[in-house]
């Protein structure tokens, strides 16, 4: 849902303004305002590298959009030379591209806030009880509405309602941006299955040119029917990738059912699993830690720009105090 100004959205959400403690998301808005603040002070343009713009379909179908999200995703990782590796921490990629993230209380049915403001810089806001890989995902998600939605300066993400193309496109930048195709293929031939078969036919037809003096040459058929690695993709060889890339199950099960993979019987199948009450205190057990895939990117770059003020004689000792109590350092 898009809004025009921070007064209609405090308008539509009283309780978002009437919460002001630390991590609710005036709060989070006020530190983002102090960063702002500061950074001019210091004479620091955070966002003299601009994010690109991408231009997109407006009111296309559902499908087109989704292929938008996925064909930007690799657009963005090779821009920001991602490779096809795992981005340990999705919050940090996104400061050190003008984005700010950061997690508070959000109201019910909310699952991130997206604000595009001059005295909030680009600022991406989650709900703090989401799950870590949930919150990784929201953060990419919210980049994606940078990159694509400038219609206006906020953006209020639902959980339920019928998703608009926006929101399509925004899950498969995240989805994508998250688990890059190519290292996905690689990940799963480490785990001992065989791809190449999955994706494509089984019988692949191969030519050769010959001795390259004249146009004729012979076709090859191989037949892979047999082939070694054909086993289907099991619970474990999922939470193995969602554990890799730092996201759901689901995501990676939606992200190999996609790139064809695994079949939509074997994803049905895997889904019951998941949303099982069995399989609960087992993806407990398997989450990732915290510090190792989530940074407080927001007040960390806060406390950080604090003390270079201070150190330069731009701000005083008690202003520094307070601000290094405003980003939670003792």
């Amino acid at each position: 849902m898009l809004f025009r100004s921070v007064a209609e959205l405090f308008r539509f959400h009283p309780d978002v303004a009437e919460d002001r403690g630390p991590s609710s998301f005036a709060g989070v808005c006020a530190i983002a305002r102090a960063l702002t603040s500061l950074e001019a002070r210091l004479e620091i343009d955070a966002t003299a590298h601009s994010l690109p713009s991408y231009r997109v379909e407006q009111g296309n179908k559902p499908w087109q959009a989704a292929r938008e999200g996925y064909r930007i995703a690799e657009d963005e990782r090779r821009r920001l030379a991602l490779g096809e590796g795992p981005i340990r921490f999705v919050d940090e990629l996104l400061m050190t591209s003008g984005v700010r993230s950061a997690k508070a209380t959000l109201p019910a049915g909310i699952l991130s806030i997206s604000i595009g403001e001059p005295d909030h810089g680009l600022l991406v806001v989650v709900e703090k009880n989401l799950g870590l890989e949930h919150r990784r995902f929201r953060y990419a998600h919210g980049l994606a509405h940078f990159l694509f939605d400038t219609e206006a300066p906020w953006r209020v993400c639902r959980s339920s309602g019928a998703p608009e193309f926006p929101e399509v496109r925004a899950d498969a930048f995240a989805s994508a941006l998250l688990i890059p195709q190519y290292g996905l293929r690689r990940y799963i031939e480490t785990l001992g299955k065989e791809t190449l078969g999955r994706a494509g036919p089984t019988v692949l037809s191969l030519f050769s040119e010959g001795d390259g003096r004249d146009k004729t040459g012979e076709s090859r058929r191989v037949d892979g029917r047999q082939r070694r690695g054909r086993h289907p993709i099991t619970l474990s060889d999922v939470l193995r990738t969602a554990h890799y890339y730092g996201t759901s199950p689901s995501v990676a099960a939606h992200r190999l059912r996609n790139l064809r993979l695994l079949t939509d019987r074997e994803l049905e199948r895997l889904e019951t699993v998941l949303q099982s009450n069995t399989y609960a205190p087992v993806n407990h057990k398997l989450l990732p830690p915290a510090e190792v895939h989530e940074m407080d990117s927001l007040c960390s770059r806060l406390a950080t720009l604090a003390a270079t003020a201070l150190h330069r004689g731009s701000i005083n000792a008690p202003r520094f105090n307070e601000l290094a109590e405003f980003s939670g350092v003792s």
